[in-house]
C-alpha cells in the first residue's frame, strides 16, 4: 500500500518496517521526507512532490503538532484521519471526521457519539486506542528502588485530583515522581528508567478512557495500578488480571496488597506485559488501520464525500483557528471562510452555515453582512437559536436596543424563562450597560439551550457571540468578583458535567459570600469528597454538622461514601466539639437514634480526642 502520510509520525515505523508499505512523510518534524514550513500549504503542493500516486492521504494528529494543509475538499484519494485525545478535541475533530472518507478514534465514547450521529455511514468511524512502542518500552533487568512511581506532569490548580492522589500515596509510601520539572513532557529513556525501577507505577486521567500511558507501563513489565473511572480498560485487559484498578476509597489499601504480595503483583505484571505485546502494540494498530484501509478501497459502493467536505472542513478549520491562533492552524480562518462560502455558491445552505459565516463578520464589524446572514439562517431554519443570539449582539453591537432586547425576548420565550427576564429586557431596551446580573440571566438562558461548556476549550477571548453558560458566569464574575450568584452557576455546571475538582474552587469562593447556606455548606464537602480532597471534606463536613440545624443532617452525613477510619474521624470531632450541648440537648425522635448510634461508634476516649488539623493538600 502506498500512503501519504501528514503531520506526526506515530505509524511510520509499522507501516514502513513492518508492513512494507510505502510512506511519504510530510510534516514540520525533522525526520519527514518533505520538511513542511510552519504555515499553510496546499495539499496539491505535497502531492507533487511525493514520488508515487497514494492509495490514501492519512492525517494523524498529535498533541503538540498540527500542520495547516488545505485542498482536502479537492482530492479523489480516500483521506483517513487518526485523532488522539478525542474528549478534548471533539470540537474540532467531530466536524473533521465528517470530512474523511474514515476516521479512527483513540477513545471508544467519541467514536460511538459520531457512529450515532451519522447512522448511514457508521462504518467509517472506528475505535483504534494508542498503544505501546515495544522498541522503546520494554523490560530491563534492574533493582527496584520505589513502591511506587508516577510520570506526568503536576499543576494543583488545573491537576487536583492528581496532586490529591499523589499525595495520599506519598503519607504511606516510597513513590518516586517524574514530572519533567517544568518541560511538556520526559524523555522515553528516563521514563522506561523509572518504571523498571518501581513496583508499582500509578496511572491517573484527566478524562474518562484509555491512555497511553497504560500501555507503556504494561509493556515494561511494571504492574500497572489504574484509575477506575468508567474508561475503556476493561474492553482490553481483566482487572487483577493484566492490571489492578482503584478508587479513592481503596487506592492505599490496594497499593499495600500489591506491595505486601511479590508473587501476586509480578504475576499481574507479567500477564499485562504478555498481553499488551500480544494484541496492543504500535504494529497491532497499524494492522487494524491497514485492514480497514482495504476493506474500504476494496468496496466499490462506497459514495464519495467530496461533495459535502468543504463544509466540515470549514467548521473544523474555523474552530481550530479559534482556538490555537498562535499555531500554523490558526492561519487557516480566511480559509475556512472560503470554504464556507463554497458550499452557499454550490447551493448547500445550512442555517449552521449562514450563522458561522454571520459569527464572523460579527468579530470584523461588518454588522450589516452578519444581519444578512443571520436573516438567511433563520429563513432556513427558523428555529435555530444561536442565530437568535447572534442576532442580539449585532444590534446591540449598532445601539438598536429595541431590537436587541426583542432577541433576547423570543429566546427567553422559547425556553418559558420569562420571569427571570423580565428586568432583563427592560434594561435591554432602554441601553443600560450589561452587568454581572445580565450575563447571569444570559448563562441561564444558555443552560435551558444546552450550550453549557466545551471541554479544551477556551472562549473567553472570543467575542460573547460564541460563548456558552459558563462563559457567561465567567463574564459576571469579572463584572463583580464579590458576587454570590455566579461563583454558584459556575460550581452547578461543572459538578454537573463532571468535574468536581474544578466545581471546589467556585463553591469556596461561593461560599465565602454565604457562609451561613446549610445546603452550600454540606454540598462543598460532597464536592471535595468527589474531587479527592477527603482531609478537606472531613473538615468541612464536621463543620456542618456542628453548626448547622439541618434536620436530617445526619442522614445526609451519614448516606456519604466515607470510609470507616473517616466516619470515626468525623463523629469523635464532633463530640468533640459538642460535648458540653449534647448530654443536655438531646433531641426527641429519629435524630436522637441517629446521634446515640453514632456516639456509641466512638472508640477514643473523650479526653484523649485530638483537635482536628488544618492540613493543607
Amino acid at each position: 500500500m502506498r500512503i501519504l502520510l501528514l503531520n506526526d509520525g506515530y505509524f511510520l515505523h509499522s507501516l514502513r518496517n513492518v508492513f512494507d508499505c510505502e510512506v511519504f512523510y510530510a510534516s514540520p518534524a525533522p525526520e519527514a521526507d518533505l520538511q513542511l514550513e510552519l504555515r499553510p500549504v496546499h495539499i496539491q503542493q505535497i502531492l507533487e512532490r511525493c514520488p508515487f500516486q497514494p492509495d490514501i492521504v492519512l492525517v494523524s494528529d498529535a498533541i503538540n503538532l498540527r500542520t495547516a494543509v488545505t485542498g482536502f475538499e479537492n482530492i479523489t484519494i480516500p483521506l483517513v484521519f487518526f485523532g488522539v485525545d478525542a474528549p478534548m478535541n471533539v470540537f474540532w475533530q467531530k466536524d473533521f471526521a465528517a470530512a474523511c472518507d474514515l476516521t479512527f478514534l483513540d477513545q471508544f465514547e467519541q467514536v460511538d457519539k459520531l457512529q450515532t450521529h451519522y447512522p448511514d455511514r457508521k462504518e467509517r468511524f472506528h475505535w483504534l486506542p494508542l498503544a505501546a512502542d515495544p522498541y522503546i518500552y520494554k523490560r530491563v533487568e534492574t533493582e527496584k528502588l520505589h513502591d511506587i512511581a508516577f510520570v506526568g506532569s503536576l499543576n494543583h490548580h488545573r491537576r487536583p485530583k492528581r496532586t490529591w492522589i499523589l499525595q495520599e500515596l506519598q503519607k504511606h509510601f516510597n513513590v518516586a515522581v517524574l514530572d519533567g520539572e517544568g518541560r511538556r513532557a520526559v524523555s522515553p529513556a528516563d521514563v522506561v528508567q523509572v518504571y523498571n525501577q518501581s513496583k508499582i507505577v500509578l496511572n491517573e486521567n484527566l478524562f474518562p478512557g484509555i491512555n497511553l500511558r497504560t500501555f507503556e507501563v504494561m509493556a515494561t513489565g511494571a504492574c500497572l495500578l489504574t484509575e477506575e473511572n468508567g474508561g475503556s480498560f476493561d474492553h482490553l485487559f481483566n482487572n487483577w488480571e493484566h492490571l489492578v484498578s482503584y478508587t479513592p476509597e481503596n487506592i492505599i489499601a490496594t497499593a499495600q496488597t500489591l506491595l505486601q504480595d511479590d508473587q501476586l503483583r509480578e504475576k499481574i505484571a507479567q500477564q499485562g506485559m504478555n498481553a499488551v505485546l500480544d494484541k496492543h502494540t504500535v504494529d497491532h494498530r497499524a494492522k487494524t488501520l491497514i485492514d480497514k484501509v482495504q476493506q474500504f478501497i476494496s468496496d466499490k459502493r462506497k459514495k464519495q464525500l467530496n461533495g459535502s467536505r468543504s463544509i466540515a472542513l470549514g467548521k473544523s478549520f474555523l474552530e481550530q483557528s479559534n482556538r490555537w491562533p498562535q499555531q500554523p492552524i490558526g492561519q487557516l480562518k480566511s480559509e475556512s471562510i472560503r470554504l464556507l462560502m463554497l458550499q452557499i455558491e454550490r447551493g448547500c445552505e445550512t442555517a449552521e452555515l449562514h450563522y458561522e459565516l454571520a459569527v464572523e463578520a460579527l468579530k470584523q464589524e461588518r454588522h450589516h453582512d452578519a444581519l444578512k446572514s443571520l436573516r438567511r439562517s433563520r429563513e432556513i431554519d427558523p428555529c435555530h437559536m444561536r442565530s437568535r443570539w447572534a442576532a442580539f449582539w449585532v444590534h446591540w453591537e449598532q445601539k438598536l436596543y429595541p431590537s436587541a432586547a426583542a432577541e433576547i425576548e423570543k429566546l427567553s420565550h422559547h425556553f418559558r424563562l420569562k420571569k427571570l427576564s423580565q428586568k432583563l429586557i427592560e434594561r435591554l431596551t432602554r441601553g443600560k450597560p450589561l452587568n454581572h446580573q445580565d450575563f447571569i440571566c444570559f448563562g441561564q438562558i444558555m443552560e435551558k439551550a444546552g450550550w453549557l461548556l466545551e471541554t479544551g476549550v477556551d472562549r473567553s477571548l472570543d467575542h460573547p457571540v460564541r460563548w456558552n453558560a459558563f462563559d457567561c458566569y465567567q463574564e459576571a464574575i469579572a463584572l463583580k468578583p464579590k458576587s454570590f450568584d455566579p461563583y454558584y452557576h459556575c460550581a452547578k455546571l461543572l459538578d454537573e458535567n463532571g468535574s468536581p475538582e474544578f466545581a471546589v474552587l467556585f463553591a469556596e469562593q461561593a461560599l465565602k459570600h454565604k457562609p451561613w447556606n446549610a445546603e452550600l455548606n454540606v454540598w462543598l464537602g460532597i464536592l471535595l469528597l468527589n474531587s479527592h480532597r477527603r482531609e478537606e471534606a472531613l473538615r468541612q463536613l464536621t463543620h456542618y454538622l456542628v453548626n448547622f440545624t439541618d434536620a436530617d443532617k445526619w442522614e445526609q452525613v451519614e448516606s456519604l461514601p466515607l470510609r470507616e477510619d473517616e466516619w470515626q474521624q468525623i463523629l469523635t470531632h464532633v463530640l468533640h466539639s459538642c460535648r458540653a450541648s449534647v448530654a443536655d440537648h438531646m433531641p426527641d425522635g429519629s435524630e436522637k437514634a441517629i446521634r446515640k448510634r453514632t456516639l456509641n461508634n466512638i472508640s477514643m476516649p473523650l479526653d484523649q480526642t485530638p483537635p482536628l488539623e488544618s492540613k493543607q493538600n
